[in-house]
């Protein structure tokens, strides 16, 4: 029995950090971009000003990653690197990358916060209000903002109250597709500078305003969809009721509240994303982490919510929707 046991569960997990740091390395260096209009070698050395021998090994590790294609000393992006990493496509995924390798380097190891239970409140903090976290946070929210707008009809909505929608990915995405929708991003005063940019260049300034402000402390106008983008597993238990109320409050008779997070399953083993983003915002917050279906159920239930439901957007988000 003992030797059908092998290492390859655990080396597989060790050589995985290797791979972050190797796709973090070529998005730092631009590679993606270059390959996208480059293709032979030395050519891309000398666009890079890099030295022949070790960029070859970095390429022919992403060939071996399938984010790159090698024919003779040609590199090609592969379709999901044109896609997603590539800095002119409307998808690119790549600040979210280099925020993820930030919170790697944050100056309290994970260890160290599961023995104490108290976040890092170091450099890595401070990247909550900085412009790079934010345009993560748009990256990260694209693919499902794209899903909610045809999943959910909002033609007879008007007001949508984006509650810390960051770079306001969500507002812009279905505000451009339902006419009649107009959207209050509520964020910090930092933050806003970054969300009105994204609205000028990829939506409608004069569907779309900014409330500056901690969401906590701020009048919440009156209106018909409430959305909670990634929100609430920022905040804990009693942090999440009181701004549920608070929408609540103030939301208009069969207005909707829009959920999304990464959701935990009922005995909270799994999925695997959830319970790493669980550990994450241990380092990260006081009382945050990943949450169950049922427990934000409960809390919309016990204020006066309706009709909940959950479906499935893409890749880890799942969308929760209830009514008042």
């Amino acid at each position: 029995m003992d030797n059908e046991i092998t290492i390859e569960p655990i080396s597989s997990i060790t050589t995985s950090l290797w791979t972050f740091r190797v796709l973090t390395a070529a998005v730092k260096l631009n590679v993606f971009n270059v390959v996208e209009q480059i293709q032979d070698v030395k050519k891309i050395s000398d666009e890079l000003k890099l030295e022949l021998d070790p960029l070859e090994r970095l390429l022919n590790t992403l060939v071996a990653m399938e984010l790159l294609e090698k024919k003779a000393n040609l590199y090609f992006n592969k379709p999901i690197s044109s896609k997603f990493l590539v800095k002119s496509s409307n998808a690119y995924y790549g600040d979210f990358i280099l925020m993820n390798e930030e919170s790697d380097n944050s100056t309290k190891a994970l260890d160290e916060v599961i023995k104490t239970g108290l976040p890092d409140t170091g450099d890595n903090r401070k990247e909550l209000a900085r412009v790079g976290f934010t345009r993560a946070m748009h990256n990260n929210a694209q693919a499902p903002a794209r899903v909610l707008s045809k999943l959910i009809d909002f033609n007879d909505k008007n007001h949508l109250l984006d509650i810390g929608g960051g770079s306001g990915a969500f507002s812009i995405i279905l505000t451009n597709k339902f006419e009649n929708l107009k959207a209050t991003v509520i964020e910090q005063p930092a933050v806003c500078i970054t969300t009105l940019e994204y609205v000028k260049r990829e939506g409608n300034l004069d569907k779309i305003e900014t409330l500056e402000g901690d969401y906590f402390k701020v009048e919440f106008p009156s209106h018909d969809i409430a959305l909670f983008g990634q929100i609430l597993h920022s905040n804990s238990v009693e942090q999440n009721n009181l701004l549920l109320k608070k929408v609540y409050e103030k939301l208009e008779e069969n207005g909707l509240v829009i959920i999304t997070e990464f959701l935990l399953n009922e005995d909270k083993t799994g999925p695997l994303f959830p319970t790493l983003f669980s550990l994450n915002m241990l380092k990260q917050t006081k009382g945050g982490r990943s949450y169950t279906f049922s427990e934000i159920k409960t809390w919309l239930e016990n204020i006066g919510f309706k009709n909940i439901e959950k479906q499935h957007l893409v890749g880890p988000h799942t969308v929760i929707i209830a009514h008042k």
